[in-house]
């Protein structure tokens, strides 16, 4: 039985029997467990896919007439790999487990004994999850309109392994959308029978900014015993290695233009030669590239060959900036409390109201990266046992959204808080509709508190309900002196 404060939160229960749904549910709510059901194990993918429900743990039935549980396993482990599954089976003979067991099911309960052996279930592969890294592989998660296109494409990128361009500012997830992509390519192949194993199908990255030209050569390509200093034995490049699966290349337009050349010969011949040999080497990946410059610019001025240009832009993914889709700040705040937390098996922390409203006004520079580090931070940093607050933010974004929303009700609000704060002694000078803004209303507050403290930060920052620190930054941002 689930013993700790860092359980799954969230089960999906697939079974085509409404009664036996029904009272798993029942005993699992019972325990404070979330549970989500599904008759139709056909709509589980999509459920998944969807990016809506955050689903810690799968437990699915074997035997089902649309799609057994067994299939249902192996395309849920291929497109989730790090998801746990639990198989509900019968009296199933030996040689049936281990194919579960080999299809990507984590465990297996024999239907119909004592609910303690699914508890227990639950509680060891949870643990076993913790321990790959806490958290199952991250997945998309959306709301925005812009990102359920780029989603859509990327569904009809499975059926033909197209060279696929990502352009996105950093911090936007591009890798992760290349690893979606690889997935959903896995995903397809297995519907055609394919037999789809990591070791024939892998997913590969490189960064084209990391290393140095020689290096990056070698790694890409491949080279010879003896081709350069320190190549003691022959090694493959990432090219082989990635054998019939995807290959990411990040920073794309770091490659330098001799590398440029190479890398276009790889994609119209399909075959490297590696560094110190003149024999060619026939391969087979998917290649996606990604950058976050202006590629178009760098063709028209030279630095990026245009005929390469051309050959690795094939399919075009836009990827929005955080800003342009302020819909996922929260989903993808609240999933990065989930993972942080598990991860470092910290306490559970909610935002508050104020905290998801500074969040969502503020522009995200560093995209969905900065929203991690900004969560991360919290979790860190923050002084409260329960809840993640405004002022457990980083200054840019504290101070970045002292006017919420600019209406109001922004207003409004604004003026409550305050009002508390002065109902605590201090007497504000402040006369309803004096201020048109929130900035003038927050500074004029500022400077009453400083009067009535008689210039004593510490104290005035207790009338105004913020600390210290805060009210410095404000006062350097008002410019407001004692």
């Amino acid at each position: 039985m689930i013993s700790n404060n860092f359980a799954p939160q969230h089960i999906l229960i697939i079974d085509d029997h409404e009664e036996t749904l029904e009272s798993t549910k029942l005993v699992l709510e019972t325990l404070d467990y979330k549970v989500t059901t599904l008759l139709d194990p056909t709509q589980a993918i999509t459920l998944l896919d969807a990016g809506i429900e955050d689903i810690d743990i799968v437990i699915t039935d074997l035997n089902m007439p649309r799609l057994n549980g067994e299939e249902l396993t192996s395309q849920i482990s291929t497109l989730y790999g790090n998801l746990p599954i639990i198989v509900y089976t019968g009296n199933e003979e030996r040689e049936t487990n281990k194919r579960l067991l080999d299809a990507g099911a984590w465990d297996y309960v024999e239907k119909g004994t004592d609910w303690e052996n699914l508890l227990c279930s639950i509680d060891k592969v949870w643990s076993h999850a913790q321990k790959r890294r806490g958290v199952r592989a991250r997945r998309l998660i959306f709301r925005d309109d812009k990102m359920k296109r780029v989603t859509r494409m990327i569904g009809k990128l499975a059926e033909i392994p197209s060279p696929v361009l990502i352009q996105g500012e950093p911090g936007t997830g591009k890798e992760l959308i290349a690893h979606e992509i690889h997935s959903k390519r896995l995903f397809h192949l297995q519907g055609q029978g394919v037999r789809v194993t990591e070791k024939d199908y892998p997913y590969l990255a490189v960064n084209c900014g990391a290393l140095s030209r020689t290096l990056l050569e070698s790694q890409l390509f491949g080279h010879k015993k003896g081709a350069f200093t320190g190549s003691v034995a022959d090694q493959d490049g990432v090219f082989v290695a990635a054998g019939k699966g995807t290959l990411f290349l990040d920073e794309i337009t770091e490659l330098d233009l001799d590398l440029q050349v190479k890398l276009l010969r790889a994609l119209q011949e399909k075959e490297v030669t590696p560094v110190g040999s003149n024999q060619p080497v026939p391969v087979h990946a998917r290649v996606v590239t990604a950058t976050n410059r202006p590629i178009q610019q760098l063709v028209q001025e030279g630095k990026f060959r245009e005929d390469l240009f051309y050959r690795i832009n094939v399919v075009n993914l836009e990827i929005p900036p955080l800003r342009e889709r302020k819909m996922d700040v929260i989903p993808l705040a609240q999933a990065f409390l989930t993972e942080i937390r598990t991860e470092y098996n910290c306490a559970e922390r909610e935002l508050t109201e104020e905290a998801s409203r500074a969040l969502t006004a503020y522009d995200w520079p560093g995209n969905v990266r900065e929203l991690h580090n900004c969560i991360e931070r919290s979790f860190a940093l923050g002084g409260h046992p329960t809840y993640i607050r405004v002022e457990d933010f980083p200054p840019e974004i504290v101070d970045g959204t002292v006017d919420l929303d600019g209406s109001m009700n922004g207003f409004r609000e604004a003026n409550e808080r305050m009002t508390h704060a002065l109902g605590q002694g201090l007497t504000s000078p402040v006369g309803a509709g004096r201020f048109q803004t929130y900035d003038e209303l927050v500074a004029e507050h500022i400077r009453a508190a400083l009067k009535e403290s008689r210039g004593v930060k510490s104290r005035a920052a207790t009338l105004l309900s913020i600390d210290r620190n805060r009210l410095y930054r404000l006062m350097d941002k008002y410019q407001i002196q004692t």
